[in-house]
């Protein structure tokens, strides 16, 4: 599985995410966001705290609430909708 090696603000409760393969992913949280009931996700509906997101090798991480793996990024699964990326979505998901 590929590293995260880099994740950037993009508006709009998006983030422009740089895998060790080179592959980008424009990741939309906002959906996941809004439909969790969980209080610990749903205070990042606060854009303010949404931009304080970290990453590492193995995740996407807002503080120690809660966490997103690269797998499911990197598969498409939060990929936006406006997404320049999306035939490399596809690509991947077809191997």
């Amino acid at each position: 599985m590929c590293r995260i090696v880099n994740a950037e603000y993009a508006g709009d409760y998006k983030v422009l995410i740089t895998f060790s393969d080179g592959q980008k992913r424009l990741a939309d949280f906002y959906d996941f966001m809004t439909q969790s009931e969980h209080p610990s996700i749903k205070k990042y509906l606060d854009k303010d705290l949404f931009v304080t997101f970290g990453f590492n090798d193995f995740d996407i991480h807002w503080g120690s609430q809660f966490d997103i793996d690269p797998y499911d990024i990197y598969h498409g699964e939060f990929e936006a909708l406006d997404s320049p990326y999306l035939a490399d979505v596809e690509a991947v998901r077809l191997v």
